[in-house]
């Protein structure tokens, strides 16, 4: 009897061994690690997958299932994560103590975005996309990017695309101030998408027409470059640069695939969410407002398919505006009280005008700087024409920036005034009131830009010459009477000091020789 209890036990011990190794098997096999185990599945939704975009799940590290529910992670770390990510001792993936979640997660995405070997991929149709993928951290890509992590907790992850669905236009010019002759250099930049609308009634983009209105102050327009450029604006995708004809430019979106067949059909030349960067200068005329802005638009325009597969202008432009100012300078003529005189004539450095009778417009002006090396040839400067002032002794000069500053010289004084020695300068006035320099009717299109045709106006206004508001802030340039007499550079005033006594002592010594003569 106790020989069979003793076997018993042993059998008892032996079954007791065999019982936790099976649990043991199955833990291994739970936690993923067991080698004929399939690997545990779970599901990665793309809950607004825009229609037309590509989205692909890469798999960085593999989750498991440990002791108590917890959810560990191993795999290789990327030399690119190396800063986001570290180990333990048991070959654990922990984050990094220094980095932020969102640090991360932006660091997984750039990785994602130069992955390869995607577990799961597919094309939206706008509705939600689904793959089956193993437990693990991934990175889905599209044009946005998101990161996911998929494990026991949660096993059918649900993520939403960041994807733009729409357009944008935004248009920037270097400064707000030019003079007239100037060349303006415009910037124009667009967000793009693939497909306009919501779901899977959105519609495919084929092309986008760029427009800008070029008004009438704008001539001598060009395009200095189109670019479609990555979603960041940092990677050139293609130049497809031309000029605008009928102030407008096509940009291919898509190429046709069936042409012979209906419907049509086509595929997206770039991806969604690329840029179109358009930069473009026109010259600064003279048809244009004085200390008012000048407005000009760009547009942009999707052509997107009908339900025969053709081209079909979308339902209105995205679009946007910038506008430019220019001055007017004016100087007043004075005597020493204050009271105008006319008939002086002056000349202005570097500038290019044309007018009269007091009134000037700004053809170009092109400054020249002097250098500044010690020792170097001073700056060869031109003149302009000689300027007369009005009969109220009033110079203006129409259609500057607020930045300049005038170099004006005396070239004559009025009758019986002396003329000034040195150059003065002059800038122009920053005020709020429109000027203009003759009374008429102008004319403006739908935007607000001056037009020279009535027959192309939207709408007109009478406006009168209102030159003189520009006075209480004019230069005034004062004269003395008299004529002064040259102290240097020419024979001066002191030869006829010293003749003048040379003579006197002369007569002194000729009268006292006569008189001792006569004595």
């Amino acid at each position: 009897m106790k020989k069979f209890s003793k076997i018993l036990s042993v059998a008892l011990i032996f079954a007791l061994i065999l019982s936790l190794g099976m649990v043991a098997a199955f833990a291994a096999g739970e936690d993923g690690e067991g080698e004929d185990e399939e690997p545990q599945m779970g599901t990665i939704t793309i809950a607004n997958a825009t229609k037309g975009e590509t989205y692909k799940a890469f798999k960085l590290f593999d989750a498991h299932l440990g002791a108590g529910g917890a959810i560990s992670y191993t795999g290789d770390i990327p030399e690119s994560l190396k800063d986001y990510f570290t180990k333990d001792d048991t070959g654990n993936i922990l984050k990094a103590a220094d980095k932020t979640d969102a640090e991360i997660g932006a660091a997984v995405q750039a990785w994602g975005a130069t992955a390869t070997g995607a577990v799961a991929e597919g094309v939206g149709q706008g509705g939600p996309l689904t793959f089956n993928v193993p437990y693990g951290y991934y990175a889905v890509t599209s044009s946005q990017g998101s990161t996911v992590s998929v494990d026991s907790t949660n096993p059918n992850a649900e993520i939403y695309d960041k994807n733009s669905t729409t357009v944008t236009a935004e248009k920037t010019v270097e400064k707000e101030s030019y003079s007239i002759g100037d060349v303006i250099n415009y910037t124009a930049v667009f967000g793009t998408t693939n497909y306009l609308g919501e779901g899977e009634n959105a519609k495919q983009v084929v092309d986008y027409v760029i427009s800008d209105t070029l008004p009438e102050f704008l001539s001598e327009v060009g395009v200095d470059s189109i670019k479609v450029m990555s979603k960041d604006g940092k990677t050139e995708l293609a130049d497809v640069t031309a000029q605008f004809t009928n102030k407008s430019v096509k940009i291919m979106w898509a190429d046709e695939v069936t042409p012979a067949t209906s419907p049509r059909t086509w595929v997206n030349k770039y991806p969604n969410g690329a840029q179109i960067v358009v930069k473009y200068h026109g010259t600064l005329t003279a048809i244009t407002n004085v200390n008012t802005a000048d407005t000009n638009t760009v547009s942009i325009l999707p052509d997107v398919v009908d339900d025969k597969g053709n081209p079909t202008p979308w339902d209105e432009p995205w679009e946007d505006s910038e506008i430019i100012k220019t001055y007017a300078a004016a100087l007043k003529k004075t005597d020493e009280n204050g009271t105008a005189l006319a008939g002086a004539q002056f000349t202005i450095q570097d500038l290019e005008v044309t007018g009269s009778a007091g009134v000037y417009t700004v053809v170009k002006y092109t400054p020249v700087e002097d250098p500044t090396e010690q020792g170097a040839e001073p700056a060869t400067h031109t003149q302009s024409a000689v300027l007369d002032t009005d009969a109220n002794g009033m110079l203006y000069i129409i259609g500057l920036a607020s930045d300049v500053e005038l170099v004006v010289t005396e070239v004559k004084a009025p009758d019986g005034y002396n003329k000034l020695d040195t150059p003065i300068t002059v800038k122009p006035e920053l005020l709020s009131t429109k000027i203009y320099k003759e009374s008429g009717t102008i004319y403006y299109d739908a935007d607000g830009n001056v037009v020279a045709e009535e027959s192309n106006s939207e709408s007109s206004e009478t406006k009168d010459k209102n030159l003189t508001d520009l006075d209480a802030k004019a230069v005034q340039v004062k004269n003395q009477k008299g004529t002064v007499l040259p102290s240097t550079g020419g024979i001066g005033t002191t030869i006829f000091y010293v003749v003048g006594g040379v003579l006197v002592l002369a007569a002194i010594i000729l009268l006292v020789t006569k008189k001792r003569m006569s004595e």
